[in-house]
C-alpha cells in the first residue's frame, strides 16, 4: 500500500511538472519576438520621405518614416498590427501613406519594438509597445509644428491607440481598425484549444519570467477615459483573428456622439483598406476633417 501511494504521488508530481512545463513553454512562445523585416519604402509608391529616429516614452529608440504634405491640416501617426511593420503589405500601409499625403496630411509611420529594424528582445504583449506610441505622438507634434495629431492603428496598433488616447494625449481623434477589447481576450481567442487554467498559468509565467503583463492593454477599460476624443471604429465583418464583436462592444461602451462605426463587408483581419481603398479612405478623410479644423491660409502660406 505504501509503495502504491508513493507511486501515485510520483505520478501526480510528474503530471504537475509536465503541466507547469507546458505553461512555461506557452509563456515563452507568447513573448517570443515577432521580428519582421521592413519590406519596401515610400519611394516604391513615389512618395518622398525622411528617415526619423525618436525616443519612446521609456527611452528606447524607435525608427520610422516622416512624409510631409505641404499645407497639411494634421499629422497621421500610423501604428501597425502585432506581427507587422510600418510597411506591412497585408494592410497596404505604403499605399495608405501615399493616399494620406496626397489628401493633405502628414504621415509618421514607425516600427513597434521587436519589429522591423529593431527586432530585439522579447514581446511584452503591448505594454512596451505603448511607450513607442507615446513617443511617436510626441515626435509627430514636434515635427508638425502644433498641427493636430490623428492616431490610426491596426489590430494591436488600434488597441494601443485607444489606450494611449485615454492617457490625456494631445490627439484630435483615433481611427481604430480591427481593435481587440483586451490583450487577454485576443490571446485567448487565438489559443482556443488551450485550457483556461493552462493559459492562466502561462500568463503568470509571462509576468514572472518575462516581465509581460497580458492585462496591461485593455481598450475596454480605456473607453470611459477618452475624454471626448472621437473614434472611428473600422472592422471587416469576415475577420476571424479578431471577431467583429470586439469592435461592437468597444463602440457600445462609448457615449461620445462623435464616434463612428463602419463594419466593412467581407474582408479579413485589418483588410478593409485593401478590399476597398476608395471607400476606406473616404470614410477616414471625412472623419479626420470633422475632427480637425482646417489650417488657416496664413499658416499654409508660411
Amino acid at each position: 500500500m505504501v509503495t502504491l501511494a508513493i507511486l501515485a504521488a510520483l505520478a501526480l508530481a510528474l503530471a504537475a511538472g509536465g503541466w507547469l512545463a507546458a505553461a512555461f513553454l506557452l509563456a515563452e512562445r507568447l513573448t517570443r519576438s515577432r521580428g519582421s523585416r521592413v519590406e519596401g519604402a515610400p519611394a516604391d509608391v513615389l512618395l518622398r520621405h525622411e528617415e526619423v529616429a525618436f525616443p519612446a516614452a521609456d527611452g528606447q529608440e524607435s525608427r520610422g518614416w516622416y512624409c510631409e504634405s505641404p499645407g497639411a491640416r494634421a499629422t497621421v501617426v500610423l501604428v501597425h498590427d502585432i506581427a507587422g511593420t510600418r510597411s506591412d503589405p497585408r494592410q497596404g500601409l505604403l499605399r495608405l501613406q501615399r493616399d494620406y499625403v496626397r489628401r493633405g496630411l502628414n504621415v509618421l509611420s514607425f516600427d513597434l519594438r521587436g519589429r522591423g529594424e529593431l527586432s530585439v528582445g522579447r514581446d511584452r504583449p503591448g505594454a512596451g509597445e505603448l511607450s513607442d506610441v507615446l513617443g511617436a505622438v510626441a515626435c509627430a507634434r514636434g515635427r508638425g509644428e502644433g498641427l493636430p495629431v490623428v492616431l490610426h492603428g491596426f489590430g494591436l496598433g488600434a488597441a494601443l491607440a485607444l489606450v494611449a488616447a485615454a492617457r490625456n494625449l494631445p490627439v484630435a481623434c483615433v481611427i481604430a481598425d480591427s481593435p481587440f477589447s483586451s490583450m487577454r481576450a485576443y490571446l485567448r481567442h487565438g489559443l482556443r484549444g488551450a485550457q483556461a487554467r493552462l493559459f492562466g498559468a502561462a500568463a503568470w509565467f509571462m509576468r514572472l519570467c518575462f516581465g509581460a503583463d497580458v492585462d496591461a492593454i485593455a481598450p475596454e477599460r480605456a473607453i470611459p477615459h477618452l475624454g471626448g476624443v472621437p473614434v472611428l471604429y473600422i472592422h471587416a465583418e469576415g475577420d476571424r483573428e479578431t471577431p467583429v464583436e470586439h469592435t461592437l462592444n468597444l463602440s457600445a461602451a462609448s457615449l461620445n456622439p462623435a464616434d463612428r462605426v463602419w463594419i466593412a463587408p467581407g474582408g479579413e483581419h485589418c483588410g478593409a483598406y485593401r478590399a476597398d481603398p476608395g471607400a476606406y479612405l473616404a470614410r477616414c478623410i471625412e472623419f479626420v476633417e470633422s475632427a480637425t479644423p482646417a489650417r488657416p491660409l496664413a499658416a499654409r502660406a508660411g
